[in-house]
């Protein structure tokens, strides 16, 4: 019997376990593992993925596969293996996970549509319920309506049944239609017809005897021959028309071509000319060693803010490439691909493809493409483009390290640092860490020796690090004024939440003038967008509270909105308090919204530019404000943490941290370390070029040992002082951290789950012989209700991973035992925050 007569099969779905199904005899030369298969799934048509190969299968009546979608699989046994781990290690479902190596747009799958049959036009004489005949009249209305459509318009009340109904008395019939793949771009150029060629081109008689447009158009072609009708449009202005009668004319070929998209048609590529310092040298070589090895080498570049990790990232990638390997450069935002981008468009030209969740479905097609036929050497992007389809993968960067952002909080939560690392070494490549504030873990494994550290202590020309000054705000307390509010919402003289009266300090104030003056740029720093936190109501107090979330609603005043940051419900800034009718309604707290607002009220003619999730909704809009502050053209910059990290702008000389508080607070083991490194980063902005670079941290802690460490440039101070109180607490390094979260829509069932998990884990606790597993809660999350969804949670902390997944697969198996459905349990293993 053929051995590829049956086939394991894993389907993209919330499902622990691979489906068997029955490869026909024409298809069966084609499968082969890794390669996507359209199957039969219910009463659906979906895609899976080729996971193995079986004689005979375990069950019954085992579906044929429709079809093979690949010509060459998508990953082979060996990354097979990895993603069996990274489902494993991660309790996540197989098919989830290899999801993860396709791009958005490139399954397939089948969606039920309604047909109303002849018989339903003659349904009057029919007893049928309101409902029946409402869905009926909706399907006779429009052919081949979707089921999901249905489900919308009648928001789901008995729509299935319904539907039945329907289909059971004869009136209508269901048909599966297939969603194809995201198509190849076509685009028209324009082009001087053959004909007209021939006739000697448009002489300048015949040219004379055309309208001008057309002559323009006729001129343009003549001289540049084919070219896009998108480029016409931006030379010559709306000639559809006109480019359209040509045509008739026969001046004028038209034609369509397969373009790829281009994510890169906007970057300016930019090369690096000077040398590497005595440090930089030696990390190089250590680094091209790994390489040339081809063994496991994992290091972290520790170098500070501005010391030259670029140049040391540039000559490994450049090195790989000669060895005939490709490599995978990481950055942890999406607005920080174009920095690398730019270098590397230099050095491998055609060779660069980006990837990341912030192009359109058919550029993330199209890049995907590319790399797996080969035709990319270097691949830039946010963590998912740890999943590119790789041949000979030899490097992976992953730049700032320690950076939240690079754990996915959705679906398949992996952390893609600890994934390269597990690549690394199960593939034998090189894995760069870099950062200037290395996350515990990482500096903790480099001192003792799972990682090679490579130091680099100076900045480049030995430019010195930037002076930073803590603030105290509490000592710069003045009086508040009474503030009223007008129907209208015209804030006078907002306040935050410290008792300052003000935003920007006098002390920043008075440096921002001198840079102005100097024609020198700012950042000020602030990592809460909006323009304040929340709006309280001065005669009751009352706060308002987003109807989803367990949060106050921010202040974004210039769209006349408050917003929930968590579920993006908004409503209209209110002038009267719900509560008590008063209008006494005072903004509190801060966000960058209303520090970009000061900025211009205080220097009415600096150019000022604010950079948040609000101004960089729009594609490529972070790349346009990017770019006009390193041309000059912003003299304050106002940002989160985009503006935190991985720039390099020469002319920013003084930094502004609005407020360091902000995240000092939260009650999350990590706070500490977040602390230290935003305002490290953001400090790490000023002095990048010839002229010494200022830091002022506006505080009302400035005792808080974090901030004294980052005022001093101590990183390895602060990481003393942050790990003897995680030893303390047994939190990682000394531990790994299992987050079992519990989320449903009433919070009774939530709770119940949550405690009948413990009393599993608890009886669990009793029969183990590891003395190593500790359990802490359930309680009620710190965001306890979220997008609707109330939430609860409960920590699993043990020393050995393995003990710990051990423990954790018992307590799952017993918690699916007693599963309430009402209630979804979430398992975040290496958990980035617990809150």
């Amino acid at each position: 019997m053929n051995k590829k007569n049956f086939i394991d099969v894993a389907v993209e779905m919330p499902l622990n376990k691979a489906f068997t199904y029955k490869v026909p005899e024409t298809l069966s030369s084609h499968v082969d593992i890794g390669k996507r298969v359209l199957v039969p799934f219910g009463k659906k048509i979906i895609t899976g993925f080729c996971t193995g190969f079986r004689e005979k299968p375990d069950v019954k009546d085992v579906k044929d596969i429709i079809d093979i979608l690949d010509e060459e699989p998508i990953f082979d046994e060996k990354r097979l293996k990895l993603f069996q781990w990274m489902a494993y290690y991660y309790f996540a479902p197989l098919g989830e996970v290899l999801g993860l190596t396709c791009p958005a747009g490139t399954g397939i799958k089948s969606h039920r549509h309604l047909f109303a049959n002849n018989t339903a036009s003659a349904s009057c004489g029919i007893d049928l319920s309101r409902l029946d005949r409402d869905i009926l009249d909706v399907i006779v209305k429009k052919t081949g309506t979707p089921l999901s459509a249905l489900l919308k318009l009648f928001k789901g009340r008995g729509v299935y049944n319904a539907v039945s109904r329907l289909k059971g008395a004869g009136l209508i019939r269901e048909e599966l239609k297939i969603k194809g793949m995201i198509g190849e771009r076509l685009e028209i150029f324009a082009s001087i017809s053959e004909l007209n060629l021939k006739s000697q081109n448009p002489s300048p008689k015949s040219q004379i005897a055309l309208p001008p447009i057309q002559a323009k158009v006729i001129a343009y072609l003549s001289e540049n021959g084919e070219t896009a009708l998108k480029i016409l449009r931006k030379k010559l202005g709306n000639i559809g028309h006109t480019v359209k009668r040509l045509e008739q004319r026969g001046l004028v070929s038209l034609m369509s071509k397969k373009i790829p998209r281009d994510p890169m048609e906007d970057i300016s590529p930019q090369t690096i000319s000077h040398n590497p310092t005595h440090e930089q040298e030696k990390a190089i070589n250590a680094i091209f060693q790994g390489l040339n090895d081809k063994t496991f080498s994992p290091f972290l570049l520790y170098g500070v803010t501005g010391s030259g990790k670029t140049l040391v990232y540039l000559k490994a990638v450049e090195q790989t490439v000669k060895l005939g390997r490709q490599a995978i450069f990481l950055v942890p935002e999406i607005s920080l691909t174009s920095w690398p981008a730019k270098y590397l468009a230099a050095m491998f030209p055609g060779r660069v493809a980006v990837l990341h969740s912030g192009l359109s479905d058919g550029e993330r097609f199209d890049e995907w493409r590319r790399i797996k036929g080969g035709k990319a050497n270097v691949i830039i992007g946010a963590r998912s483009a740890l999943f590119a389809p790789l041949k000979t993968p030899g490097l992976i960067i992953i730049d700032e390290e320690h950076e939240p952002s690079y754990k996915q909080e959705e679906g398949v939560r992996y952390n893609a640092r600890d994934l390269s690392l597990m690549m690394g070494k199960m593939f034998n490549l090189t894995v760069v860490l870099g950062s200037a504030t290395p996350s515990i873990e990482t500096f903790y494994n480099a001192k003792n020796g799972k990682i090679s550290p490579l130091h680099l202590t100076k900045r480049v020309e030995n430019r010195p690090m930037p002076e930073i000054e803590l603030v105290d705000m509490k000592r710069m307390q003045i009086p508040k004024k009474k503030q009223t509010m007008n129907p209208n919402f015209q804030i006078q003289n907002p306040e935050s939440e410290t008792p300052t009266g003000g935003i920007i300090s006098e002390r920043l104030k008075g440096l921002m003038k001198r840079n102005l003056s100097l024609g020198q740029q700012t950042i000020l720093f602030l990592n809460r967008r909006g323009f304040s936190s929340f709006i309280i109501c001065n005669d009751c107090g009352y706060t308002f509270q987003c109807l989803n979330c367990s949060v106050s609603l921010t202040v974004h005043r210039m769209a006349g909105l408050l917003k929930c940051h968590y579920c993006d419900m908004s409503l209209p800034i209110p002038s009267i308090c719900p509560r008590c009718h008063g209008r006494q309604i005072k903004p509190l707290g801060l966000g960058t919204q209303q520090v970009e607002e000061e900025t211009r009220k205080i220097f009415d003619r600096a150019r000022v530019a604010r950079m948040d999730r609000d101004t960089t909704r729009r594609k490529r809009a972070h790349q346009k404000i990017l770019d006009a502050v390193d041309k000059g053209n912003v003299d304050v910059l106002v940002g989160t943490q985009m503006v935190a990290k991985g720039h390099d702008f020469p002319n920013v000389t003084l930094v502004g941290i609005v407020q360091a508080d902000t995240s000092i607070n939260i009650p999350d083991f990590r706070s500490s370390e977040r602390t230290f490194q935003l305002i490290s980063q953001a400090a790490g902005r000023a002095g990048r070029g010839t002229v010494p670079g200022e830091v002022i941290v506006q505080t009302l802690n400035p005792d808080h040992f974090c901030l004294k460490h980052a005022a001093e440039h101590n990183y390895e101070g602060f990481f003393e002082d942050e790990l003897a109180n995680r030893k303390e607490l047994l939190y990682p390094p000394f531990s790994r951290i299992i987050n079992l979260r519990f989320e449903g829509n009433k919070e009774e069932y939530v709770e119940a789950a949550a405690k009948k998990a413990k009393e599993t884990a608890d009886s669990l606790l009793k029969g183990l012989l590891i003395k190593d597993i500790v359990v802490l809660g359930p309680a009620p999350a710190f965001l306890s209700k979220i997008r609707g969804k109330y939430r609860w949670q409960m920590l699993l902390k043990g020393k050995s991973t393995k003990s710990l997944h051990e423990f954790a697969t018992g307590l799952l198996k017993g918690f699916e035992e007693k599963k309430d459905r009402r209630v979804k349990l979430i398992v975040d293993v290496d958990p980035i925050n617990t809150i």
